[in-house]
C-alpha cells in the first residue's frame, strides 16, 4: 500500500505521492484516488463513473430537441426579416413625405416590393397609398405580384387589407385569382378569422356573380351554417351573402335560422343575421321566418324580454303579414313585458298601454282584423 508523504515539520498538510488509478468494477470505469489523510470535517468525494458500453461514442441527439432548435432558428430568422422590412418601410414613408423626385422614387420602390411590404403594418399602408394613385395597369401589376401567396395574405391582418384593396380597385377578372387560390385552401375556416372574413365579404360584395366567387361561397356554406351565423366573424360573411348572394345561398342561411329560432333570435351575432332577413329579405323570406317565430307559443313575449331578442320583435312589427298579431300578443302580456328592462322600453316606444285601453273599450282594431288575430292566436296556441 502506498502511504502519503508527511511533511517532516509536522505543520504542512498531507500530500499524496501517487496519482489516481483506474479500475473496472462491474462494467463501469471508476476513477479512484489514492487514500489521503482528510482534514477534520472534510468529506470524501464520490467516484466518477462512465458506462463502458457508451465509452467512446458521441451522444445521440434528440429529434424533438433538434426540431425545437430548428423552430427557434426559423423564428429568429423571421423576426430579423420582419425587422428589416419594417426599417425599410419607415425609410420609404419618410421619402414619400419628402415629396418631389424622392417621393416618386420611393413610390416606384413600393410598387416593386408589394410582396414583402404587404405583411408589415406600416408597409401595407404604404402599399395602399400606392394603389390609390396608381393607374389601372400599374394596379394590375402590383396585384399580380401577390399570386401564389393569397392564402397566406388572407390570414395576415396587414396583407388582407391589401387584398381587399385589390378587389375594390380592379375588375372581377383581375381579382379572380384571389377567389381561385382561397378555394384551393379551406375557406370554411377562413371565414372564422377576422382577416379572412373581411376578404370573403369584399369578394361577395364586389364579384358575387363571378363563377369562382360563387364556388367559394358555396364551399363556405357547405359546412355548418349555424356555426357561421353564430360566430363573431363568420356572421359578417352571412350578412354579405344575404345582401349579395344567390337565392340558393340565401336559402341555406334561412333554413339554418328556421331550425332554431329561439336560439338564433337571442344570440349576440346570429340575431343580427335574423334581423337582416326580416328587414331586407324578400317577401317570402320575411314571411317564412316570421311565421316560424309565431308558430311557437310564447316566443314573441320571451324575445321582447331579451336584450337581443327585443330587436327581432321590432322587426316583426314591420312585417305587414304578422304586425297586428305581434302587437296583440304584446298587449295581452303587457304586465309581464313591462316588468322587464328591455320589454318596458319597447312597450313605451309602441305606446301599447294606451292601445290596450282602447281595445278594452271596443276601439282600435277593426272587427275583421280582430277576427284574423283570434284565428292566428287559436292556430299557435295562445301566448
Amino acid at each position: 500500500a502506498h502511504r502519503p508523504h508527511i511533511d517532516p515539520g509536522g505543520r504542512g498538510a498531507p500530500t499524496p505521492t501517487m496519482p489516481a488509478s483506474l479500475i473496472v468494477k462491474n462494467t463501469f470505469i471508476c476513477v479512484v484516488e489514492e487514500d489521503a489523510v482528510l482534514a477534520c470535517g472534510e468529506r470524501r468525494s464520490r467516484a466518477r463513473s462512465t458506462d463502458v458500453a457508451t465509452l467512446g461514442r458521441r451522444p445521440r441527439s434528440c429529434p424533438a430537441a433538434e426540431e425545437e432548435e430548428e423552430g427557434w432558428a426559423t423564428a429568429c430568422a423571421s423576426v430579423l426579416v420582419a425587422s428589416e422590412v419594417h426599417r425599410r418601410a419607415v425609410g420609404l414613408a419618410t421619402d414619400l413625405d419628402a415629396g418631389g423626385t424622392v417621393a416618386a422614387a420611393a413610390l416606384q420602390q413600393i410598387r416593386c416590393s408589394v410582396r414583402t411590404l404587404a405583411f408589415d403594418a406600416l408597409g401595407s399602408r404604404l402599399v395602399l397609398r400606392a394603389f390609390e394613385g396608381a393607374r389601372t395597369a400599374e394596379a394590375r401589376t402590383m396585384a399580380h405580384t401577390l399570386r401564389g401567396m393569397v392564402a397566406e395574405a388572407a390570414c395576415s391582418s396587414s396583407a388582407s387589407r391589401v387584398l381587399e384593396q385589390v378587389v375594390r380597385s380592379l375588375g372581377t377578372g383581375d381579382a379572380a385569382f384571389i377567389a381561385e387560390e382561397l378555394l384551393a385552401r379551406c375557406p370554411c375556416s377562413l371565414a372564422l378569422i377576422a382577416s379572412g372574413s373581411s376578404i370573403l365579404c369584399r369578394l361577395i360584395e364586389y364579384s358575387s356573380d363571378d363563377a369562382r366567387t360563387r364556388a367559394l361561397t358555396d364551399e363556405v356554406l357547405s359546412e355548418d351554417v349555424a356555426t357561421l351565423c353564430s360566430h363573431r366573424f363568420g356572421h359578417e360573411v352571412a350578412l354579405s351573402i344575404l345582401s349579395n348572394g344567390s337565392p340558393s345561398q340565401k336559402a341555406c342561411i334561412l333554413s339554418a335560422l328556421r331550425g332554431d329560432v329561439q336560439r338564433f333570435a337571442r344570440h349576440r351575432f346570429a340575431s343580427k343575421v335574423f334581423e337582416q332577413v326580416l328587414a331586407l329579405g324578400s317577401e317570402y323570406e320575411r314571411n317564412s321566418l316570421a311565421f316560424e317565430v309565431l308558430s311557437r307559443p310564447g316566443t314573441v313575449v320571451a324575445l321582447a324580454c331579451h336584450n337581443f331578442g327585443v330587436n327581432i320583435v321590432r322587426e316583426l312589427l314591420q312585417v305587414p303579414s304578422v304586425s297586428q298579431q305581434v302587437q296583440l300578443l304584446l298587449m295581452k302580456s303587457t304586465s309581464r313585458v313591462s316588468r322587464d328592462k328591455f320589454g318596458s322600453k319597447l312597450i313605451r316606444q309602441l305606446d301599447l298601454n294606451k292601445q290596450q285601453a282602447k281595445l278594452a273599450c271596443g276601439d282600435g282594431l277593426s272587427e275583421q282584423a280582430a277576427y284574423t288575430v283570434d284565428v292566428m292566436m287559436f292556430a299557435i296556441g295562445g301566448v
